[in-house]
Order: C-alpha cells, then structure tokens, then sequence
C-alpha cells in the first residue's frame, strides 16, 4: 500500500483552510464518515514527543507484501526449515482495510471544496469519482477497498525556495489534521528534494508501519502541488489460529502454497549490484547426459534458521487488503522473506474470476 503530493496557491490555500471546519462537519452530518479515517482503536497511541524529521530511514520499512509477484529473472527458491527453528502454534491478531458507509460521491464533493477544485463531481465506469480537469486542479476518489483519493494541481510552477523540513512537516501535520487524520498513530517521514518536498503520513500498528499513508507534496514558496490519502478504516481481528515457524516452511512447499510466501522482502537503499558480463550464446555450452543437453534451472536451496512472528499485508482477488499474521523469515545465507502464518481453515484456494463490479452505494443509485 510513489506519488507526488502539495497546496494550491496561497489565496485558494488560506479560503480552503477557512472553509474546512464547516466543510467537514456537514459531511459528517450528512454522510457519516471523515476523509482522513484511520484505526485509532488500533495504533499504538506515543508519548507526546514532537515528530521525528527524516530524510530515508532504512531501519523502518512498511510491512512486508505476502504473494507478491516473483520477478521473472528470479531464481526458484526451495525452502526447508533448520532443525532448530521454533514451531511453536499460538494465536495472533490480523486486520481487514473496510470502506463500510462510504459515500465516495459525497467525499470527492467534500476534497472538492476543500482544495478549491472547480467543476462537477462526476462518476467513472471505474467506479472512481472525479472532480476538476486533466490541465489543472483535479480530486479523484477511487473504488478501491481503501477508498483512495488524490488531489494534484499542475499549474504549480517551479519559481521560488523549497520549504525547509521543518516548514513541509509543519504543513502537512496542519493539513492531515484539518482532513480528520488521526495524527496519534502515524510515523511521519520527509523526503526533501527539487522542486518539492514529499512529507509521507505511515499508519502504523504496534508501532510498525503499513503499506498505507499520506502523502503530500510541497513545492516553491510551500505551495501544495499534490495530496493522496485514503478513508478506509483498519478493523482488527482478533484470534486467528497461528501455525508454528518450522510448519508454516514446511507448508509452503506443497503445491499451491507459494501464493502465500515465501515472498522477498524488498531491501531499500541497497547498493545496486554491477551487471554482470553477459556470455556468448555462441560460445556457450550446456552439460551432456549420454551426449545430449540436459536443461538447467537456476535454483535457490535455503534453510530458514529464524522467524519472528509479525504481520504482512495480503491483497485479495476481489481487492480487498488485510493485514495478517506472518512470519519474517531469515534464510542462511542472509536473505529475508515474509510467509503467511494463518492456520489452513483460513485460507482458500478459488479459481480465477472476473473481477467484481464496484459497489455503489444507495446513497449514489438515489441521484
């Protein structure tokens, strides 16, 4: 759960930020939800400290994706748990992202108003709702299961000095606040760069980030050129049947299990790796058995020696995300790997289906 995020100009800046109180409190009267919900009953609340400014903090990646993709020039990797590895069963807390009671037509209205984007809010075959033009200020509310939404402006111009951290930070946390995000809950990161700055909101659980977050970018003169977000809520789940370490690897191995992990765990800031020297295809050979080419496949053997019990976040096909028990595992030659831990009842396998239309709420059917 890579975008660019900002304000309009200062005048459009100062009228939305005058007119929002009222904005969103009619909203919520009217359609029951906040633009900035998030899972207050879930996150650890911290100590009254002021925020933490960062450049890139590698010690403090999202959660890990289970099911990810393999990218098609990885290795095949074949995973066996060393004997010492903890198989201990237990019971661990998972979470669902729900957009229940969401009028997505009523919250492109209320991110319309508020950023000043002109125009009527108009719905997609997509299910997304859309509000402004493709050449100037714009609001898009997606019809995913996080009712995801974007503001951006490309009218900005580049002219002037880029805020400090300290001033993007401030903004943003003013902002978010004024949208209804609950700020108890969130790990705050500024990546600073030119033309703007990108100050990114993690939701956390536990004190661990997700895969979600606000984003919102500031550039010249702390104009907000960009801000995405979303209005689903985290619903814990409390009591899933968690598998132990050494039976989750051993599971893993049965056909069909790959759909949930091992998955690498990406590794950021890492140092890209020289190429390396591409061989011949004329001058390369293939082994013989009895004279004839035998065909290779390049295949990882490793032996996980540790796991730790945390969470991962899982898609479904229907486009749902959760947020599930898994094990972070350690291989032995320092490679690391999320695995779902859930016990088999809970997981399914379905054939493949064509994808859902996007629910539209009666709310919505009624105009």
């Amino acid at each position: 759960m890579t975008n660019p995020w900002t304000v309009a100009s200062p005048r459009a800046r100062a009228a939305a930020v005058a007119a929002l109180a009222m904005v969103v409190l009619v909203a919520t009267l009217l359609v029951g939800m906040v633009i900035g919900r998030s899972s207050v009953t879930v996150a650890a609340v911290p100590t009254a400290v002021e925020p933490t400014v960062v450049v890139q903090e590698p010690d403090a990646q999202p959660l890990p994706v289970v099911g990810a993709v393999m990218p098609a020039a990885g290795p095949l990797a074949v995973f066996t748990a060393d004997p010492g590895l903890a198989n201990d069963r237990g019971r661990a807390t998972g979470y669902r992202v729900v957009d229940t009671d969401i009028d997505r037509r009523a919250l492109a209205e209320v991110l319309a108003e508020t950023f000043g984007v002109e125009g009527r809010v108009v719905a997609e075959t997509t299910g997304d709702w859309r509000a402004g033009s493709a050449n100037g200020p714009s609001i898009v509310v997606k019809g995913d299961a996080e009712a995801s939404w974007l503001f951006s402006d490309p009218t900005i111009g580049d002219l002037g000095r880029v805020p400090a951290r300290e001033a993007a930070l401030e903004t943003a946390r003013t902002l978010l606040g004024e949208l209804g995000v609950d700020l108890a809950g969130i790990d705050w990161q500024v990546d600073a760069a030119t033309p703007r700055t990108t100050v990114i909101a993690w939701q956390t659980i536990n004190d661990r980030r997700t895969q979600l977050a606000w984003r919102v970018s500031i550039g010249r003169r702390g104009a907000i050129t960009a801000v995405s977000g979303f209005a689903g809520t985290l619903q814990p789940v409390p009591g899933y049947p968690v598998l132990g370490a050494a039976a989750a690897v051993r599971r893993s191995a049965q056909p069909g299990w790959s759909a949930f992990g091992p998955t690498p765990v990406a590794v950021e800031f890492a140092a890209p790796e020289a190429p390396a020297e591409p061989e011949s295809a004329f001058t390369a050979t293939s082994p013989t058995f009895v004279g004839r080419p035998v065909a290779v496949a390049t295949l990882r053997e490793l032996v996980v020696t540790e796991a730790e019990l945390g969470l991962a976040e899982f898609t479904q096909p229907s486009g749902e995300v959760l947020i599930l028990p898994a094990y972070l595992l350690t291989a032995d030659d320092g490679s690391r790997w999320s695995l779902l831990a859930i016990a088999d009842a809970y997981v399914s396998f379905q054939p493949p289906t064509t994808p859902p239309t996007p629910a539209v709420s009666s709310s919505i059917r009624a105009n």
